[in-house]
């Protein structure tokens, strides 16, 4: 089993609640320099035995007045070993003791800085070759860092420490020329340039054909143990069999999907699922749940089910949904961070896992009538699969009757649901990051359109106008707020993060009363915020290069923001922001910049699709027109929204189009003009089913004409589909004004078989 806390200490520690954190002082320690800052994770450790500073120019000033070095440790506040360390060693008082008389000690929050943990966890893989948190660091004290590493447990830490000081004391010149060079190679890292590649769909497709070299044909996934959902990989993969028509790599993504949603990783009983898997099969989860892996796995499993219209993924992406809603949103709104790994289990002590498994006597003691069936469906044995526990998960999805064997497990894990909220729950991290935000309210605002959930579309609108109301003002933008307070300038992923999902607020917007007002203020907002990106984070000396991850370089210096990390990369959001904004906007501007911006990051994707997954997926939308339920046309003058029925075997087209703007009539007048026809799957629609036309005449022609205006709907029967054979849903119209028309264009909707 994982090393345990003792509950006493973790407890008057830690705490057990973000709002306790801060008054719990067990060893009658004054306050550090951490008090008062807005960070659940600093706030762990305002009372240890080490005298923390947060990152600042106070720490940093006093390390070069006193010639000490920094020792640096970066965490969050739900990671176990950052909690085993800070037991062990920052609690410890002859660790404490030593640090706080030969170093500088800095503590960070990887969460409230990125772009610092970015940064120096490219130190730690130079140094150790490997990473991970806590992240833990010694810089000289110009701020360069000389050796890293991750968890050190105590005895290792002070012997080190020791070694450290020593150097220091006896060769400062040398540990100042390790740590110049060391710096050095991260900087050069961090501003690299790629030559210019065509972002051809050739190129794209080859790029996604290497990822299929790492999938695990077994379980599904990319790589081995420890396994990652890895959504960037997974949503770039599902974008390419849609833009390919290529049933193999849909299937890459279902099977990945279906090992997930059937193993550990996934929260059977709650809904959502934690971080990764420490195992390849998926079955045995690292135990926390993060907001940023509920809202991009959703997304998949969102479009998994526009493809294949399976159940199971409706099922999964709904309780994910629910689960977020019910238990990570702020009554004010905002969507919190995580849910810890750890939690209390029945010796008293903090270990991974306890709130999350269950016996085959506990299953039995409240399932009732259904503790068989839920035995069955849950895989739980009395031999367990984790420390003599269970993690409930499922063997395989069922053969027949699907909707009826979820609907009876559903019913019982209502009931296991509500027993487990007596047992002591994870610590819960309250903190309200914009990104991690973002990237919940884009999927959010989209699942409700697909599942006709006008409540999801409400849950994404409240964090939207929570960060409106208390993180945006005139234009500036923090990144976290906790408790009432906003801290941290934004960052490049917060500002276009937070842009995208304006815009799918403004794709997604119910026809309610109020909701036209609403559009243009989430356009404008989005395209404010492309404004201002364009004014903090732009390379001063080359307008054509990447843009910068923050508006001022810390740390190390300048880091252009090219992999995809916790969201996409902030360049992959930006060039998204820029595209989007093109094509609903009809503004020249965007497009030049989304053009420009696609050339300076072509070189650097096609060299890594692993880890830039997200910009080669938005290149393709650059190129070749965006996927999904809806598409703009002329300019951003029409809008069409697919509603694909399968139960009922339709297709509905909702056509919405600009005041001052017509489309051509199915049947024109003049045989010159252009019409409306909707085309399934290579059959036409039957001219008796297009509605009537409105008969007028305009400024450019006299003759009367018969056109579409406002709204338009178009309904078409779906046909029966071989195998995994790919058809389209094919819309050809006309966009004119009054005074000019616009060349015919084509709206293209994937439609999978059954």
């Amino acid at each position: 089993m994982l090393k345990a806390i003792t509950l006493s200490i973790f407890l008057l520690t830690y705490g057990v609640s973000t709002q306790t954190m801060a008054q719990d002082n067990p060893y009658n320690r004054a306050p550090n320099h951490l008090e008062g800052v807005a960070s659940p994770y600093l706030q762990q450790h305002i009372y240890n035995a080490v005298d923390w500073y947060p990152w600042g120019q106070e720490a940093l000033q006093k390390a070069r007045d006193e010639n000490k070095p920094i020792f640096l440790s970066i965490g969050y506040s739900t990671c176990h070993w950052c909690h085993v360390m800070a037991h062990e060693s920052f609690d410890n008082d002859q660790i404490g003791a030593f640090l706080n008389e030969n170093f500088i000690s800095i503590k960070v929050d990887r969460e409230r800085r990125p772009d610092l943990d970015e940064q120096f966890m490219l130190v730690t893989q130079v140094v150790s070759g490997n990473g991970g948190w806590p992240n833990s660091l010694f810089l000289t004290k110009e701020g360069e860092p000389f050796y890293a590493g991750t968890y050190f447990p105590p005895k290792q830490f002070l012997d080190l420490l020791n070694q450290i000081n020593g150097l220091w004391q006896e060769q400062p010149d040398a540990v100042k020329a390790e740590g110049l060079r060391i710096g050095n190679v991260v900087r050069t890292y961090m501003t690299r340039s790629a030559a210019a590649q065509d972002l051809t769909p050739e190129a794209i497709s080859a790029a996604a054909d290497t990822l299929l070299r790492s999938i695990d044909p077994v379980n599904g996934g990319i790589g081995n143990a420890p396994k990652f959902p890895r959504e960037s990989n997974m949503l770039f993969l599902l974008d390419q069999a849609e833009r390919r028509a290529n049933p193999e790599l849909l299937t890459v993504v279902t099977n990945a999907l279906d090992g997930m949603i059937k193993g550990g990783i996934h929260d059977q009983i709650g809904g959502g699922f934690h971080r990764y898997a420490t195992d390849a099969e998926w079955q045995i989860p690292h135990f926390e749940k993060m907001l940023y892996n509920q809202a991009l796995i959703g997304r998949m499993l969102v479009r998994a089910y526009i493809a294949t219209n399976e159940y199971r993924y409706k099922r999964a992406a709904m309780r994910t949904f629910d689960y977020v809603i019910r238990e990570m949103q702020d009554s004010e709104g905002g969507f919190y961070s995580a849910q810890d790994a750890d939690s209390l289990g029945t010796n008293g002590e903090l270990e991974e896992g306890p709130f999350y498994v269950w016996t085959s006597e506990e299953i039995r003691a409240v399932a009732g009538g259904e503790a068989d069936f839920a035995l069955m469906a849950l895989s739980v044995t009395s031999r367990g699969n984790f420390e003599g526990a269970n993690i409930p998960h499922l063997n395989a999805f069922p053969s027949e009757d699907e909707v009826a064997f979820y609907e009876q497990l559903d019913g019982v894990m209502d009931v296991l649901r509500t027993s487990r909220l007596m047992r002591p729950a994870p610590h819960q991290d309250q903190k309200i990051v914009v990104d991690w935000n973002a990237s919940m309210i884009e999927t959010l605002a989209e699942a409700s359109h697909v599942f006709n959930r006008p409540d999801y579309y409400k849950a994404a609108q409240d964090a939207a106008n929570f960060i409106t109301q208390n993180m945006l003002s005139d234009n500036d933008l923090s990144r976290v707020s906790f408790e009432g307070t906003t801290g941290v300038i934004a960052q490049l992923s917060d500002y276009a993060g937070l842009g995208n999902a304006f815009l799918s607020l403004y794709d997604y917007a119910p026809k309610t009363s109020g909701s036209a007002a609403n559009n243009v203020l989430y356009l404008e907002t989005a395209q404010e915020l492309a404004n201002q990106i364009h004014e903090r984070f732009a390379n001063e000396q080359d307008e054509n290069a990447p843009f910068r991850m923050t508006a001022i370089p810390e740390g190390l210096g300048v880091n252009i923001p090219l992999d995809d990390s916790e969201v996409p990369a902030g360049n992959a959001l930006t060039l998204a922001l820029f595209d989007r904004l093109a094509k609903r906007t009809g503004d020249p501007t965007y497009a030049r910049q989304a053009a420009l911006l696609a050339a300076a990051l072509s070189g650097h994707a096609l060299s890594s699709p692993a880890s830039r997954s997200a910009t080669l997926t938005i290149a393709s939308a650059l190129s070749h027109g965006e996927i999904g339920p809806v598409r703009y046309v002329a300019n951003g003058k029409v809008k069409v929204i697919a509603n694909i029925d399968r139960s009922n075997g339709l297709v509905t087209l909702n056509i919405e189009i600009a005041q001052g703007w017509h489309i051509n009539a199915n049947a024109p007048l003049e045989d010159y003009l252009i019409p409306t026809q909707l085309s399934v799957a290579g059959t036409q629609s039957d001219p008796d089913s297009y509605p009537d036309p409105i008969i007028k005449s305009l400024g450019f022609n006299n003759e009367p004409l018969a056109l579409y205006e406002q709204q338009v709907q178009l309904v078409a029967q779906l046909p029966n589909l071989n195998n995994n054979d790919q058809g389209q849903i094919l819309l050809k119209l006309q966009a004119c004004s009054d005074e000019i028309c616009l060349a015919p264009e084509e709206v293209i909707f994937p439609l999978w078989a059954n």
